[in-house]
């Protein structure tokens, strides 16, 4: 009786230890097809020399030459010194505007989802189409800005085709795309703040900012950590609005460096090293990630 109830239950268990493991194997597949091999080809090519030869591609070992060419690139560091600007520009604007749009429309009451409707559309715009619209806004010929500002008699500007105004410019277009991004999600780091924490500070006289400074501030601290940290690692892999707005130009005014991968790889046809900036930039971000929650878990501690 106690042999046959043991076997039942060892069969209960091995159910069970089963299928969990079993149902995750479909997802387990698919990560090892879609980003399991093609980051193992990333690395190979990034230590190789890739050729096209007779329609086929010849792979031939070249160890760190192209380390050794990344470091002597001129180019490269300043596409990197570009990136670093506007990340840091882009996202301290929209992190700083994110969280006053977002503390303005939650003290509106009733009427803040109006407000919150209207402010998140720049966000639902695709980045293929922020970039062709504000093309055609910037324009210095016949764009919107640049004819609002003779109108208003003041001095237009060759937005993009300036070495001084284009990436002043492609940091704006970011800003205005991506600050509900911020904006949303300090809303909802609002809506979990203590409402108590509100009404003892007005009992006890406190004024409106210093609410703002003592209350909302340190309650919305994680959201603001997390609006950020998101918003950076999205701001490294910007592309596509750079791409359609200046292609990295005028010059290499505004070459990021995901448009210079992409010029390496694609109008260079140098796949090895153009593979190896890839490979770098990935090491890079999953790095300085890891580095901020260890960071993060030493604070709390």
């Amino acid at each position: 009786m106690r042999s046959t109830s043991t076997a039942i239950a060892r069969r209960g268990r091995r159910r069970r230890f089963g299928f969990p493991h079993l149902s995750l194997l479909p997802l387990i597949v698919v990560l090892i097809a879609l980003v399991g091999v093609p980051l193992v080809q990333l690395v190979t090519m990034s230590f190789s020399n890739v050729s096209l030869s007779g329609g086929e591609f010849l792979w031939n070992f070249s160890g760190l030459d192209n380390f050794r060419t990344m470091m002597a690139d001129e180019i490269f560091w300043i596409s990197v010194r570009q990136t670093i600007m506007l990340v840091v520009a882009a996202v301290l604007l929209e992190v700083i505007l994110g969280t006053a749009l977002a503390i303005a429309v939650e003290s509106l009451g009733r009427s803040w989802a109006i407000a919150r409707n209207l402010l998140i559309w720049p966000l639902i715009v695709t980045p293929v189409a922020v970039g062709v619209t504000f093309s055609l806004i910037l324009n210095p010929e016949f764009g919107v800005l640049n004819s609002i500002l003779d109108t208003l008699h003041l001095p237009t500007q060759a937005w993009l085709s300036s070495t001084t105004w284009a990436l002043p410019t492609v940091i704006a277009v970011d800003v205005w795309h991506w600050t509900p991004f911020v904006f949303l999600l300090i809303l909802a780091g609002l809506a979990g703040v203590d409402r108590s924490l509100y009404e003892a500070a007005e009992t006890d006289g406190a004024s409106a900012m210093q609410i703002i400074r003592n209350v909302t501030l340190p309650g919305i601290a994680p959201a603001i950590a997390t609006a950020t940290v998101l918003r950076t690692v999205m701001g490294f892999k910007v592309f596509d609005e750079i791409y359609l707005l200046t292609s990295g130009g005028p010059g290499t005014s505004t070459e990021v460096i995901n448009t210079y991968i992409h010029n390496v790889f694609s109008n260079q046809g140098n796949l090895g090293y153009g593979s190896f900036l890839a490979l770098t930039v990935i090491v890079l971000l999953m790095t300085g990630i890891a580095l901020f929650y260890v960071a993060r878990m030493l604070w709390q501690k």
